[in-house]
């Protein structure tokens, strides 16, 4: 049996759940007979409704699961929530064996559902790569094992750096192809953030337009300026969850949620008090597309876990950096981040960075 197509197919479903499931994790299952025929399919489809095992499982008729075996993208839960346990709906199904990728950190799960399953007769095998696992759902392992939510950056950048001109103006430093990539990261994560300056200059629409996905939760953090009511932002915000984020009770046009968070010492809004918020709000990961402020305060607050920047061969020459008001607190304590891929689109160049390590700088 080739379980390794079993489980990309797997994960394939899993990411059916996209923009629906948080603050679940996104899961798939297959269930697969002792031939290799594929008897069923299914994913989270949307929070508190049938977690992946189960839905796949339910489309069978009874006793046609006896003695197959499941694929599953993530351990099956073994404790009552808004849903039974997935391991009572394996184990009555008659499942002979379960493959999986990796554990569940929840700590009613974390190992449980695999007890539960090897105490009722179960096989349980590990399959396939956690690394996959993990990045479907970084934003949920984020969650559990920091207590905040997943924090990624989306910049495009000129040869020399810039994000933008001495008049703010940035449409486009990218590509069309880089700016599809963009449009693929905000399907991908539950939110994506700006601040209130970026609202007032560009009026964007924060919306997936160049692909196919969900559109994100759209987050406008802002200390002072509330959401103009003629903006794109308000005029759709009936149709797409909107949230202000503000140190005080502002007023916001109607259908646009407010967020009254804490300021620290210099009036501000501590970004990690923003992604400890978030999972409570039904959100996981964010992606935090600028200005150079909030880039600046997400980065100072040691909180950017990964970064996707799209170079563009153009030379803007006096204008905003993304990091311009950050300052680290000396040359050996700035972020350090190591490459984790470089690809051409267009004429773009898009490297990937995630959090890493510091070599050791002195001398």
């Amino acid at each position: 049996m080739d379980s390794n197509r079993f489980i990309k197919r797997a994960f394939q479903l899993a990411l059916r759940g996209r923009g629906a499931v948080s603050p679940n994790p996104r899961v798939g299952a297959v269930v697969v007979r002792a031939d290799g025929k594929v008897l069923a399919e299914g994913w989270h489809r949307r929070y508190r409704s049938a977690h992946a095992e189960v839905d796949a499982l339910s489309s069978l008729p009874e006793g046609a699961a006896k003695g197959a075996s499941l694929f599953v993208t993530l351990e099956p839960c073994a404790h009552h929530h808004h849903t039974p346990p997935c391991t009572d709906a394996i184990i009555d199904a008659g499942i002979k064996r379960v493959f999986s990728v990796t554990r569940d950190p929840y700590s009613k799960v974390n190992g449980r559902g695999f007890e539960a399953l090897v105490k009722a007769g179960i096989e349980v095998q590990m399959v396939g790569d956690p690394r996959v696992a993990r990045e479907i759902n970084r934003g949920f392992f984020c969650s559990v094992e920091q207590g905040r939510a997943w924090c990624e950056a989306k910049i495009a950048l000129s040869i020399d750096g810039k994000i933008a001109d001495v008049n703010g103006v940035s449409k486009w430093i990218s590509g069309e192809k880089s700016r599809k990539l963009a449009h693929k990261l905000r399907a991908d994560l539950d939110a994506v953030l700006v601040g209130g300056g970026t609202v007032a200059v560009d009026d964007p629409e924060l919306t997936v337009r160049m692909v196919k996905g969900p559109n994100p939760v759209r987050l406008i953090l802002s200390t002072s300026k509330g959401i103009p009511t003629s903006s794109k932002l308000a005029e759709s915000a009936a149709g797409i969850r909107t949230i202000l984020l503000s140190t005080k009770p502002v007023q916001t046009p109607p259908n646009i949620e407010l967020v009254v968070l804490p300021e620290n010492e210099i009036n501000r809004i501590d970004p990690l008090d923003v992604l400890q918020k978030l999972p409570s709000l039904g959100i996981l990961s964010v992606l935090v597309e600028g200005g150079a402020e909030v880039l600046s305060s997400f980065m100072e607050a040691g909180v950017v876990d990964r970064i996707t920047v799209a170079y563009s061969p153009s030379v803007i020459g006096k204008g905003k950096s993304p990091f311009e008001k950050f300052q680290p607190i000396s040359w050996f304590e700035r972020p350090y981040y190591h490459v984790e891929s470089v690809r051409r689109e267009g004429e773009d160049v898009i490297v990937r960075y995630g959090r890493g390590e510091a070599p050791s700088l002195q001398a």
